[in-house]
């Protein structure tokens, strides 16, 4: 049997993230501001990653895609290309929640975690975490609504304007991430895809959706 291999792909939003990943090493990861030229530079930035540490397109054992919430272009392409290549391959491909990736990032964490990413238009979509485990269904809220939401204590997290994260900061109940571990990363996305591999998830590409929020 080959040894894992796994790309992991996140294009959610104006962020884009990508990683490669044996089951226990991130191998490379790679996260930059890819605009609208999600489209344009993913295979580019997948071809670097697996020539910096001497691999072959042809050996990914599987493929891990944040299916959103996101913009929806955004989302799309990820998600399009991860089934294009599992499909093609004749290998797994694991969908993950955006939001979930925020997540897993703060972990460990005493308090709650809000994960935030941008939707669009003002819009912030967002979930609550306790212990890991999503206590709530994502969903769309303004800034306004998302401020008024954090009563409680609360470890705040994700992409955010640097207006809310500065309104956030103000209030005493938020502990709000430094910037750089608010980013998303796809090295946590991939082992969300190998937590679902070891749990014997098959990974059909064919199944693959998005995440979209209304």
């Amino acid at each position: 049997m080959s040894d894992p291999l796994i790309l992991a792909l996140d294009t959610s939003t104006s962020t884009a993230s990508l990683a490669l990943f044996d089951g226990t090493t991130v191998l490379s990861e790679t996260t930059w501001l890819a605009g609208r030229e999600h489209s344009t530079r993913l295979l580019l930035e997948v071809d670097v990653a697996l020539e910096r540490v001497g691999r072959k397109i042809e050996e990914l054992t599987g493929m891990a895609v944040a299916r959103g919430p996101g913009s929806f272009t955004g989302v799309r392409v990820a998600v399009s290309v991860a089934k294009g290549l599992a499909g093609a391959m004749g290998i797994p491909a694991w969908g993950a929640s955006t939001l979930d990736v925020v997540a897993l990032a703060a972990a460990p964490s005493m308090l709650p975690v809000r994960a935030v990413l941008e939707a669009g238009r003002g819009r912030y979509g967002t979930a609550l975490y306790v212990d890991g485990h999503a206590v709530e269904q994502a969903h769309l809220v303004t800034v306004e609504d998302l401020i008024t939401s954090v009563s409680d204590p609360t470890l705040v997290t994700g992409e955010m304007q640097p207006e809310l994260r500065g309104r956030l900061a103000a209030l005493p109940q938020v502990r709000l991430a430094p910037v750089a571990a608010s980013a998303r990363r796809a090295g946590f996305l991939a082992e969300l895809g190998w937590r679902m591999a070891k749990s014997g998830d098959p990974g059909d590409p064919r199944l693959l959706d998005a995440i979209y929020l209304t």
